[in-house]
């Protein structure tokens, strides 16, 4: 039997400690690439799950109402309103996609505008640490009112889109949402902020190749600014998610001593953190000294 150190703990309550330190280290083996193939398998996995469910629940059911059905059961109830507001305009099958797709096409869209951005959020974290579906997709974009008109020309019609929300976002600093009209995929794009640790996150951020033949890349952020990020996310959540728990450890777990644990116990202790990142690296088996 594998052992671990004192206060390590598995991501799930159903898996020994052992067996997690065996699947640990096979994942550690994967390559970035191979890990984004996990995640895109997955998520269209559970996305067809869904949707063939909906499909033996009412046989009946037109495009447009299968449409509005897969939106309540994946979208929150104010996007699913958008979707049927907007129906009549979409009566054709669901293109069920997967969000590293749906980063790469908006990705695409912000390169051919010359918008800096990065892909954080769950995306991240699954090609960094532990691989699972993710319906969600985060992006930091560094995004300025001169490019408002274009990036609205470049996104629609696939994309919903509301002139307002973004013209809002850059002005405050704030986020808006995209909703891919084929999938019905979200975006939340996040206007860079001129904090300091958004500041140092995206002067850190990295280019990688999670796709080939042909090769495409992804704007990522390091590993060290996922796990703070997260942490961020969880405290707002006043430490009740679990989901960005277990992104927070699978993230220490898989990159280990990887890890600038310097910039880490810096940028904690800047961002009141530091409790949370203790705590965290106890159960991924990381001793730190504060």
């Amino acid at each position: 039997m594998l052992s671990a150190p004192v206060g390590y703990k598995t991501q799930s309550i159903d898996t020994s400690i052992d067996a997690e330190i065996y699947l640990f280290s096979r994942l550690k083996a994967l390559t970035l690439i191979q890990k984004a193939e996990r995640a895109t398998s997955w998520t269209k996995g559970c996305l067809e799950l869904c949707l063939i469910g909906l499909q033996q629940r009412y046989p009946k059911a037109s495009l447009e109402e299968l449409r509005y059905e897969f939106a309540k059961a994946t979208l929150k109830s104010n996007f699913s309103d958008l979707v049927y507001q907007n129906i009549s305009e979409y009566a054709q099958p669901l293109m069920l996609t997967d969000p590293i797709s749906l980063a790469l096409d908006i990705a695409t869209v912000f390169n051919n505008l010359d918008i800096p951005y990065l892909v954080g959020g769950s995306v991240a974290s699954t090609l960094m640490g532990e691989p699972r579906a993710t319906e969600d997709v985060d992006i930091v974009a560094d995004l300025e009112i001169g490019k408002l008109i274009p990036l609205l020309q470049a996104l629609q019609p696939r994309f919903y889109v509301s002139e307002d929300a973004v013209r809002d976002a850059i002005r405050f600093k704030r986020s808006f949402n995209l909703i891919d009209n084929d999938s019905l995929g979200k975006i939340d794009v996040f206007v860079l902020k001129d904090n300091p640790f958004p500041q140092i996150e995206f002067q850190r951020r990295r280019s990688q190749l999670v796709r080939q033949n042909p090769d495409q890349m992804l704007v990522l952020p390091t590993p060290e600014d996922i796990i703070l990020q997260k942490l961020v996310w969880y405290r707002m959540t006043k430490n009740e998610s679990q989901r960005q728990w277990r992104d927070v450890l699978g993230v220490l777990k898989i990159q280990g001593d990887r890890l600038d644990f310097d910039y880490l116990q810096k940028w904690s202790g800047e961002l009141s953190l530091s409790d949370l990142l203790e705590t965290a690296c106890t159960e991924s088996g990381i001793k730190l000294f504060f």
